[in-house]
């Protein structure tokens, strides 16, 4: 299991769940911030290939507008590289608004994401 741990928010992959799972409140300041969740989300991507990495936002509470951009580019960099040919899943609750729209977003920018919304 690969984590980073801070005082509002909690990041995990658990290579045999092949799963990142997001918890706590994600409101650090601008890219650079991001950037260490962006890498563990990448490696995971890139130890998953050709298999299926979920990423469950469920447990996460807030989400600013630099934290939906380090999404963004998560998508873009597996859309982009080739050589990364990954079943993507987002699980999500439909209750939660932005949860919701996120998820939907980014199967907007990578078609073949499977957005689960959970009631």
């Amino acid at each position: 299991m690969t984590e980073i741990n801070a005082d509002k928010y909690h990041i995990s992959y658990v290579a045999e769940e092949a799963a990142v799972f997001l918890r706590g409140a994600l409101l650090l300041n601008g890219a650079i911030a991001y950037e260490p969740i962006l890498q563990l989300l990448k490696e995971a991507a890139s130890e998953q290939v050709p298999e299926q990495l979920i990423v469950d936002i469920r447990d996460l509470k807030f989400l600013n507008s630099s934290g939906i951009n380090m999404m963004t580019k998560f998508i873009m960099y597996i859309s982009d590289t080739e050589s990364i040919q990954l079943k993507l899943k987002i699980v999500a609750y439909k209750k939660v608004a932005w949860q919701a729209r996120l998820a939907i977003n980014l199967q907007r920018l990578l078609p073949t994401l499977n957005a689960e919304l959970i009631d």
